[in-house]
């Protein structure tokens, strides 16, 4: 799973989930009959006793909230599976951000590294970039007030706020023996998260490229515009890049692999009943151009379903490295108050039946990145120019041959 305060990763459909029926006056929970069972009476009379005796005799006083959210966590927990998780409002409010697909901010990536909540990089267009925020650069304050070792989703929520407002930054720039800091304003925009994104690399040849950093409600209406614009230009050839794409929603997923498969299988779906539920495309026209996709270590989940669907149904050829291994699909259920669990649900297979959780997609093509020179400047991930981006011009050689036969023939 990858964990940034903006990009998280899901594969579901949001349900939601309510506990009916019976109260426990000790905590205010409420506990369901026949579908929710606390466990035996003695198991409920020692969750009790707990309770009551950290709430009257710990040494300094205690928050009876606070121990509920602790139980709540740690029930989640348990079972030791990292994919399900007890949220608090808060919590969810953040990792909700990336399946939205928009919010009211300064529009950049963070996430924690040390003390710090760290700039990973501003968005194309929005007020970071516009400032001349750049990648590393280290968040000391909010509007005055001292951020060091605050965690980076309650950085993120001080920085959020209402279209039109303002929040100055104290930005630390360089390494910490040296750095340079000055405060920059900013003013709060509507950023839309961009999740998919074209561009025609060789006009002349018709080779296209298409990016989709990950599956959010959006990503469909992105998707068909940017495909759509790349067919207006007179696409012959496609490069849709995966890196780095960590997953999201199942039902956008799906359906962005049926303008690739038609309608072949996309994937199996295999609950605690172990029956196998198979899940075909819509039947759209398939995409009908040479297909290559770009997977790392990076994508996952939502993002190694659709290379698996098309790898196994034949209609394009994946390049790069092992993909993340993460075979699994995770339902959240509201539980009220805007506190949420997560809860691993089901496996899914590929087409083929393969399950790739721990061990990953095997692209047909394997092409390492160069480990020079990518620490110093990050690629840019769509410059064919780049002679570090070995995978993207694997990518174009393979297109440029299957273009070639296609003449020939």
């Amino acid at each position: 799973m990858i964990l940034t305060t903006i990009v998280l990763v899901l594969v579901t459909n949001l349900a939601t989930y309510s506990l009916a029926t019976g109260t426990i006056p000790w905590t205010g929970i409420r506990w369901g009959t026949g579908q929710f069972n606390v466990g035996t009476l003695q198991d409920s009379a020692r969750l009790r006793d707990v309770y009551q005796l950290l709430l009257t005799r710990y040494i300094e006083p205690v928050d009876g909230h606070d121990l509920i959210e602790g139980a709540l966590k740690g029930m989640a927990e348990a079972v030791g599976d990292p994919y399900t998780f007890y949220m608090d409002p808060q919590a969810y409010e953040e990792w909700d951000i990336t399946l939205v697909g928009e919010y009211v901010g300064v529009g950049m990536v963070v996430e924690q590294i040390g003390d710090y909540v760290t700039v990973v990089s501003p968005m194309r267009g929005s007020p970071a970039e516009r400032a001349g925020l750049r990648p590393k650069d280290r968040i000391v304050a909010v509007d005055g007030k001292d951020v060091t070792r605050v965690p980076s989703e309650i950085v993120a929520a001080l920085i959020r706020g209402e279209k039109g407002t303002q929040v100055t930054l104290t930005i630390a720039r360089g390494p910490e023996e040296d750095e340079e800091r000055f405060d920059v304003t900013l003013t709060r925009e509507l950023i839309i998260l961009e999740s998919a994104r074209s561009v025609m690399l060789y006009p002349s040849e018709g080779i296209g490229y298409l990016q989709i950093t990950d599956f959010s409600r959006k990503t469909v209406e992105q998707f068909d515009a940017a495909l759509a614009d790349l067919r207006s230009r007179g696409l012959k050839a496609l490069v849709l890049d995966l890196r780095n794409n960590g997953g999201g929603l199942l039902d956008v997923c799906t359906t962005l692999a049926g303008n690739f498969v038609g309608e072949g299988v996309i994937l199996q779906r295999i609950g605690r009943d172990g029956n196998p539920n198979v899940v075909s495309g819509s039947g759209k026209e398939p995409l009908g151009v040479p297909l290559v996709v770009l997977v790392n270590e990076g994508s996952a989940s939502a993002s190694e379903i659709l290379a698996g669907a098309i790898q196994d149904n034949g209609v394009g050829t994946l390049v790069g490295t092992v993909t993340f291994g993460k075979g699994l699909i995770m339902t959240p259920y509201e539980l009220g108050g805007g506190s949420v669990l997560t809860v691993t649900t089901e496996r899914w297979l590929t087409p083929n039946g393969e399950h790739i959780t721990n061990k990953g997609i095997t692209p047909d093509v394997v092409v390492e990145l160069p480990e020079v020179g990518l620490d110093e400047e990050p690629l840019s991930w769509d410059d064919p120019d780049d002679p570090r981006d070995t995978q993207l011009r694997r990518a174009l050689e393979i297109l440029r041959d299957a273009l070639a036969q296609g003449n020939e023939g």
